[in-house]
């Protein structure tokens, strides 16, 4: 007997497949746990006083993290999504966690409300599990487990055995080590010392880059508001479109990708972005949003791209505040207005944490009307949970300093994660979920010891996570 009290959320389509038992793969953007057992939420749009539908459960069976550079079709076979999806996922992050799921049917589907966010959604109530009614037979399971553990997933091991090696040799032998640390400058230093399971010497250090070359950042705002002094002497136009421009780039700093075809100018719009999903927009340098704005961003949109501008984000970005009648008409069309200084923190944080920005969860955000506080939100959430991460990487590394140790085990950890005034409290199981996360390769925060060939739960420090 089991009790389940929250559902993964996953993608329709991949549920399909699941619960026909075509396939046994899933995702999930944090580390799951062996023998994990939850709902499967189907990830849907549904009016807001609807509920959602959940028929099935399921067990995690395996879980490894994998990049972009496994390649797409097999995930395609392995998780029934389309090409064009799984590009969309590695956009907006830089290594996701590759499941094996068990996929059972729940006595008496349960209705949830609807929640945005989180890669796992509460349920309405806890459902307790005594008969098990799997979708594929124990035969059936096993040789479709069989080919799941087929894959090849090119995973970098923890450890390195080799005591010296050049860190160029090392990035040309892993490609991918960096991915998800910091988008680099070509001229950045990176320095490499190799550990072992019992050293509790750093694998990494990156050298930032020089902090001139994210001076543009602090211009976001700067250059919104028309009342700065090195706006003096420069036409309407100039300004609008230097304004225009520093917010395509930061759009793309933040993942997008920017269409050139429509660029604005007169007749033109300020902004089209098609990748990871279609985003309309007009900037307005200055004191004030014409009240037109909205009005303009509609005909626009859909004298362009009448294909996509219905279902598409429609943002609205400029220094100043709104009329009331703008904001009812950007509430009726369902277009989000946005601040530059809003912006610029969203590409501040990104800055500092290279994969903590996700475009498809932060569409989510873009509410119709003033945005600017759902915009802070979603800054707020992602920053604490980059502060939980931070506390557990440096509890680790206390941890080993007080025990004058090189690892050190999860009941240790737990213990006195209890009493070091976390952000946030934690089951046990969710705090060993939480360090294999930041042990994983693709993270490398935390290292995990191995023992005759298999991970224990033993752990030990890499390098800070720090929180700007």
């Amino acid at each position: 007997m089991i009790s389940i009290a929250n559902g993964l959320r996953i993608s329709a389509t991949n549920l399909d497949a699941l619960k026909s038992g075509k396939i046994v793969g899933a995702f999930s953007k944090t580390f799951l746990a062996l023998d994990k057992c939850f709902a499967l939420y189907p990830d849907i749009q549904v009016p807001d006083s609807e509920t959602i539908n959940v028929e099935f459960w399921a067990e995690c069976k395996n879980c490894e993290s994998i990049n972009n550079t496994f390649p797409l079709s097999n995930l395609s076979k392995f998780t029934a999504l389309s090409l064009e999806e799984l590009e969309r996922i590695f956009q907006q992050r830089a290594n996701i966690f590759l499941l094996s799921l068990r996929v059972y049917q729940l006595p008496n589907p349960i209705q949830v409300q609807p929640q945005a966010t989180g890669n796992f959604v509460p349920l309405s109530e806890a459902v307790t599990i005594i008969n098990w009614i799997p979708i594929l037979n124990d035969e059936q399971f096993q040789e479709a487990q069989k080919q799941f553990q087929s894959i090849d997933l090119s995973v970098i091991p923890n450890e390195i055995s080799t005591a010296s090696i050049m860190a160029e040799e090392f990035l040309e032998i892993n490609p991918s080590f960096l991915d998800g640390f910091i988008e680099a400058d070509p001229n950045t230093t990176v320095t490499v010392d190799l550990v072992d399971e019992n050293s509790s010497t750093q694998i990494a250090y990156i050298e930032q880059p020089n902090e001139s070359e994210s001076d543009w950042i602090k211009t976001i705002s700067t250059l919104g508001d028309r009342s700065i002094k090195e706006d003096e002497g420069k036409s309407n136009y100039q300004a609008g479109t230097d304004f225009e421009n520093i917010v395509r780039k930061a759009l793309e700093f933040l993942g997008f990708k920017a269409d050139y075809t429509h660029k604005g100018g007169a007749g033109g719009l300020d902004l089209l972005c098609l990748e990871p999903y279609a985003l309309f927009g007009e900037c307005k340098a200055g004191k004030k949003i014409p009240n037109d704005t909205a009005v303009q961003l509609l005909n626009l949109g859909t004298l362009r791209r009448r294909d996509l501008f219905p279902k598409a984000v429609k943002l609205i970005i400029g220094a100043g505040n709104p009329t009331t009648q703008l904001e009812d008409a950007a509430k009726a069309h369902g277009m989000a207005i946005i601040n530059a200084v809003t912006l610029q923190k969203l590409v501040e944080l990104k800055s500092n944490h290279s994969g903590s920005i996700d475009l498809i969860e932060l569409r989510k955000y873009f509410v119709g009307g003033q945005s600017n506080q759902e915009i802070d939100k979603y800054i707020e959430k992602v920053t604490n949970e980059m502060k939980l991460r931070s506390h557990i990487v440096n509890l680790v590394k206390r941890c080993l300093e007080t025990f004058n140790s090189s690892n050190v085990d999860l009941n240790a950890l737990e213990g006195a994660y209890h009493f070091s005034n976390p952000p946030q409290n934690l089951s046990k199981e969710e705090l060993k979920e939480m360090l294999i996360e930041l042990s994983s390769p693709l993270v490398g925060y935390l290292g995990r010891v191995e023992e005759d060939g298999k991970k224990c739960d033993r752990f030990y420090y890499l390098r800070d996570l720090p929180i700007e």
